[in-house]
């Protein structure tokens, strides 16, 4: 066999090889892309909404599906929540909302102010 042969045959032996593993990628892929369990997902979307939906009343009635896993996550996030706003705090100061119009004070509280001098949040307090 001449060299330019060779050549020519190592060329279609690859792009042979190469267009085999394209057709069985391509047939692996349209297996993974099932659907079957698509309609289970949706149906439990919808009936969570539907217990989402409820009326105030009907939920309070309802017995609690919460997990004591659940509530120890939302404890840890509102552990974490309050680490990072007390971080932000640099001092507190009493204020007194007062009425433009009658100069009468409306309420009372405390004033949590950051490092730039702006306030983060505002506590009203009860007279």
């Amino acid at each position: 066999m001449s060299r330019g042969n060779k050549m020519k045959s190592r060329f279609f032996l690859y792009a042979l090889l190469i267009l085999c593993f394209e057709i069985s990628a391509c047939r692996n892929e349209k297996e993974e892309n099932n659907y079957s369990n698509v309609s289970d997902l949706i149906s439990e979307r919808n009936k969570a909404r539907y217990e989402m939906s409820k009326t105030p009343s009907e939920m309070s009635r309802s017995p609690k599906k919460a997990t004591s896993s659940n509530t120890n996550t939302l404890k840890n996030k509102s552990d974490s929540k309050k680490e990072e706003f007390l971080s932000i705090i640099l001092y507190e100061e009493g204020v007194e909302i007062v009425s433009s119009e009658s100069q009468r004070t409306l309420a009372k509280g405390i004033a949590y102010i950051n490092k730039k001098g702006q306030i983060v949040k505002i506590k009203l307090l009860k007279e």
